[in-house]
């Protein structure tokens, strides 16, 4: 009331600076209470009052960013409570990719909201109408609150443009982290743990640890270690072959959206799911794959597949689209297309959705088919299904003229896992869970199994088309990281005691050439794929993906392994993303 009073009146005893001072603390006071009730860090009972600084510092930026509205607008009650209501929503957004992923939100996904494709449908999915509908009221009430405050009237001329000037030189020198902001922050360094997002927002708030992580990831390429890298590629150099002069096989991959096996959890069994993929491992290479994903990111699973780049040796970067593809980057497409293959990607979602028409055209795709190439293909659940994605790779296949290298990416079993349209209820509960899961647990898991039930049957559909052609075909099929069911894992639990995070994901290399026999299972990473995929296809680079799939012969990868020439492997894989290596 005293800021409204003081907007609508501006008595002459109230200068603009003590009003300013006024609302500086009023914006202060506000932000610790809704930074102590919803801060991860501070919400248990005591936790804001046993460390107050901390409780301050995360409530900084709130103050910036409540000066720079204000300065704005010059309205101070709406200034104040469209930023209580945009940190509110932050706080929201990150408890949701908690529950979902383990993770709160980080600076790089903001760098996401840029590059949604389909105006953020795919995110809303998961927020309740209610929210959606509570959020819509709220920005309508302060809306309608700001067309009948009166502006500050002193806050105008040359005095708004030194607020602006001066808010301006504070944001930015606590954007840039430089002094005090730096020695402000350091008090806090006990708690904050640059290696992990998460132990951070627990310890130091959401704030804090958005802002120390954005000084922190400024990116910049690491400088490689050439003389090791020149060993390891010595080491590892291939004979002259002449493999180039073979039959060029039609190669096929198949990336599958959470495709896991959950006969991993406790209470399922083999025989209950993934009947296709079983039939088909059995005759194919197959085995355990560790990816850098879990839960989401499917463009880290994907990055390494297509690039044969581990993404452990550039642990700042969290979403590789953005930072590692800006410019043409050597890779699986474009050896093939070196060898005379057409390089085609397909996805039938946003062209635009994680920079994937950018990058994919950044490492060598020569067409990009994406939403708009599936017309009105039918959905399962939210999204075009497994089977619709099937039909696009068979029709593509069969018009090829030359020997095709085809990159699929499905959507339909992206989560969330329950309240999905086009769906059939019966067969939704007619889907295992394990005894004594209830509740939503059981409910989304059974979502999940309807929908990876489809990505089974579709794969077999797929495998059974490849051994009719005359033409040698390699299906490469893989699931990029586990789904995103936190509550399923800490209900029903691991065979192996592992947590989620610490389970693999399962891959197969069908050979339509191949003769059927058992096959052992063996396993590997994502980033040695391409080059265990190239050595099955008889393609010799005599460069990059020949010495990594020597390299991956000798290692042998499994929970929380180092790879056997760790320290080799980083640098040549720095100098590859750099363009160095060939």
């Amino acid at each position: 009331m005293l800021l409204i009073r003081t907007a609508q009146r501006e008595s002459p005893r109230v200068g603009l600076a003590w009003a300013l001072l006024l609302y500086t603390l009023a914006a202060f006071a506000f932000g610790c209470g809704l930074v102590g009730w919803q801060d991860p860090a501070f919400v248990a009972e005591g936790a804001a009052w046993a460390d107050p600084l901390a409780i301050a510092i995360n409530v900084v930026p709130v103050v910036f960013v409540a000066l720079l509205l204000l300065v704005a607008t010059r309205r101070p009650v709406f200034s104040l409570g469209l930023t209580l209501l945009l940190l509110y929503v932050l706080y929201t957004a990150s408890a949701m990719k908690f529950e979902l992923l383990d993770t709160p939100i980080v600076p790089t996904d903001f760098v996401l909201l840029g590059h949604l494709g389909d105006g953020g449908n795919l995110l809303l999915h998961y927020v309740p109408r209610s929210a959606i509908a509570a959020l819509l009221l709220a920005l309508a009430f302060l809306v309608a609150f700001a067309c009948w405050e009166r502006p500050w009237r002193r806050l105008r001329g040359a005095r708004r443009l030194f607020a602006l000037a001066l808010v301006s030189a504070f944001g930015t020198s606590l954007l840039a982290g430089v002094r005090p902001w730096s020695q402000v922050y350091a008090a806090d360094s006990g708690d904050y743990l640059q290696w992990s997002p998460t132990e951070s927002a627990l310890h130091s708030g959401l704030l804090t640890t958005l802002l120390r992580f954005s000084w922190d990831t400024a990116f910049v390429l690491p400088e490689p270690d050439r003389a090791l890298a020149a060993q390891f590629m010595h080491a590892h150099a291939a004979p002259a072959s002449d493999a180039g002069t073979h039959e060029r096989p039609d190669i096929v991959v198949l990336q599958s959206e959470s495709f896991f096996d959950p006969a991993r959890l406790q209470g399922l069994e083999p025989d209950q799911v993934l009947p296709e993929f079983r039939r088909i491992a059995a005759l194919s290479r197959h085995g355990d794959l560790w990816v850098p994903a879990y839960g989401g990111g499917t463009i880290r699973t994907e990055f390494e597949v297509l690039s044969g780049i581990a993404m452990r040796y550039f642990p700042e970067v969290q979403h590789p689209y953005f930072r590692l593809t800006a410019t043409t980057l050597p890779s699986l497409p474009s050896v093939l297309a070196a060898h005379g293959y057409r390089t085609v990607a397909m996805h039938p979602h946003e062209r635009e959705f994680w920079n994937r028409a950018s990058a994919l055209s950044h490492l060598g795709f020569d067409e990009f088919d994406a939403g708009e190439q599936f017309g009105d293909a039918p959905l399962s659940g939210w999204y075009v299904s497994d089977e619709a994605l099937v039909d696009h790779m068979l029709a593509k296949l069969d018009a090829a003229q030359e020997p095709l290298f085809l990159f699929a990416i499905s959507i339909e079993n992206h989560g969330p896992y329950d309240g999905f349209p086009n769906a059939d209820l019966q067969r939704i509960a007619a889907q295992p869970v394990p005894a004594g899961l209830a509740g939503a647990g059981a409910e989304r898991l059974r979502g999940y199994l309807y929908h990876l039930a489809q990505a089974d049957h579709s794969l077999g559909r797929l495998v059974d088309a490849l051994r009719t052609r005359t033409r040698r075909t390699l299906l490469l099929f893989y699931g990029d990281h586990l789904p995103a069911l936190p509550l399923l894992y800490k209900g029903a639990g691991f065979d192996d005691g592992a947590k989620g995070p610490q389970q693999p994901v399962p891959w197969l290399l069908f050979d339509s050439a191949r003769a059927p026999a058992p096959a052992a299972a063996e396993s590997t990473a994502s980033f040695y794929l391409p080059a265990l995929l190239l050595a099955q296809a008889g393609i010799d680079d005599q460069g990059y993906f020949s010495a990594l799939e020597a390299a991956r012969r000798n290692d042998h990868p499994e929970r929380e392994w180092t790879p056997v020439e760790d320290s080799a492997l980083r640098a040549v894989m720095q100098l590859r993303q750099r363009g160095e290596v060939r």
